[in-house]
């Protein structure tokens, strides 16, 4: 934040603050944006829920439908961004659940009953899709904080 002080000594302007609000629009557009390619990758997935049900007392929703983004400030900025979504999206990103479980980086069949003829298989879907977009938000927020940066530089008393 810059102060810029007029020869009387008072207040001129107050800089930075636009920035702030700059900064929080980027990071919304992003999570949104990150949000929108998660549900293309989940509609991708051509196994499991296709619609909710209950399942021990608790509705489970599919996991498209389940995707949402939150937000969080601090001090007038963004500082936490968040995607929700049901817990099974880490179960399929890993290829794990019931009988299967990793092991070193590899998913190991560890029930005791006979072997299916399909195996579980890592279907990756949300962390390529950060990886894609992550290098956008780092050069949007380097711009702005630079900006910043050097609108900070510009502090004096007069």
């Amino acid at each position: 934040m810059a102060i810029y002080t007029d020869t009387l000594g008072g207040v001129d302007a107050v800089s930075g603050h636009y920035d702030s609000k700059e900064q929080n629009a980027v990071v919304r557009k992003w999570i949104s944006m990150v949000q929108k390619r998660l549900k293309l990758n989940t509609a991708l997935l051509t196994h499991g829920k296709n619609q909710s049900r209950f399942h021990h007392g608790r509705l489970e929703r599919k996991l498209s439908d389940s995707l949402k983004s939150q937000t969080k400030q601090k001090y007038g900025v963004i500082d936490q961004a968040s995607i929700i979504f049901e817990r099974h999206g880490v179960f399929v990103h890993k290829g794990v659940g019931r009988g299967y479980r990793m092991v070193g980086g590899t998913v190991v069949r560890t029930a005791k009953s006979v072997i299916p003829l399909t195996s579980r298989v890592p279907r990756e879907w949300f962390n390529p899709a950060i990886d894609q977009l992550m290098p956008e938000l780092i050069k949007k927020l380097e711009q702005i904080n630079a900006d910043a940066v050097i609108n900070a530089t510009r502090l004096t008393i007069k």
